[in-house]
């Protein structure tokens, strides 16, 4: 620390640790004392937050300062940047907690959920700590904060029962913004889909039921999933599809992307023929043999765009 005062030492680490503070972290790592805590909270310094726990007086709001306390009250003896240069810092955010944070569907996240590998019990009103394996490729940080990764979130809250609709609209996200691979989501909802009505082990039938319930079309979660792996070609593809959900399909960069990537080429193609109740075959098309399903395919996704568009305007002039 660079003052000797114990008070200045206190108000560095809070400040290292995203503006919180606990009173064991302040006695170990300062030469502070309970009644200069207590002094410090009383001038207005520290805020008491719950037994133990402090934040630094007349600090911006904080967006998460619900979920920062409940992590640091999982470990209180353990400053934050050691705990998180550990495989697992003594938990993470989890569940419907790390799907807020990650931005992914529209559960209510009312209360604060971690998952731990030992047995915690918190004190804290509205927090949840499951017990459950974890590994370091289980979390990643959000805003300074260990949350587990999209699909260990999916993986999590499928175990936990979330509701269908609800999920659906985690894995939407999830996919459809490249977070996750439709054969990784597949893998974590497999162990579930005998308890959400489906096949035992049957992750496929659960995962196109969900995506179903969800809304997503088929083309943009095919081009999605292969943008997951960086083709530039099929992201190109996605902002086409993209655009075609809304009746404005932008042929010249649809084009362009299949002709540019086989793979992209052969996922639009498999996910267009089986809009249209077509056959597909399986395996990449070269040479001119490619050009006609592909010229054919994408008229007629031409049209339903066009027809899409003309249908509006007929609308509009009713």
């Amino acid at each position: 620390m660079r003052s000797d005062s114990p008070a200045a030492q206190v108000v560095a680490l809070a400040a290292e640790q995203g503006g919180v503070v606990t009173s064991r972290q302040a006695r170990a790592v300062t030469s502070v004392s309970v009644q200069q805590l207590k002094r410090m909270v009383d001038s207005g310094v520290l805020e008491r937050l719950h037994h133990g726990l402090y934040r630094l007086g007349r600090m911006p709001e904080d967006v998460h300062l619900e979920e920062r306390v409940a992590w640091l009250a999982l470990d209180p003896d353990v400053v934050v940047w050691e705990r998180l240069d550990q495989p697992v810092p003594t938990g993470v955010l989890s569940h419907r907690t790390a799907a807020a944070l990650l931005g992914l569907g529209d559960l209510d996240a009312d209360v604060v959920e971690l998952t731990a590998t030992r047995r915690i019990r918190l004190s804290l009103p509205g927090v949840i700590v499951h017990r459950g394996a974890l590994s370091r490729e289980d979390w990643q940080l959000v805003d300074g904060l260990p949350v587990t990764t999209p699909i260990r979130t999916i993986a999590d809250l499928a175990a936990a029962g979330t509701d269908a609709g609800h999920l659906a609209s985690v894995v939407r996200d999830a996919l459809t913004r490249g977070l996750v691979t439709v054969a990784e989501v597949v893998a974590v909802l497999s162990p579930h889909a005998f308890d959400y009505g489906h096949r035992a082990l049957d992750g496929q039938g659960f995962l196109e039921v969900l995506i179903a319930q969800a809304g997503v079309p088929a083309t943009m979660l095919a081009v999605a999933d292969l943008a997951r792996r960086n083709t530039a070609a099929a992201a190109s593809a996605l902002a086409s599809v993209a655009a075609s959900e809304a009746g404005q399909l932008d042929v010249a960069a649809l084009m362009k992307a299949v002709t540019e990537s086989p793979q992209a080429r052969d996922a639009l193609m498999r996910s267009l023929a089986a809009a249209l109740g077509q056959p597909t075959t399986s395996g990449s098309h070269t040479g001119a043999d490619a050009s006609v399903p592909t010229h054919q395919a994408t008229d007629r996704a031409s049209t339903i765009g066009s027809g899409r568009t003309a249908r509006s305007a007929r609308t509009a002039g009713r």
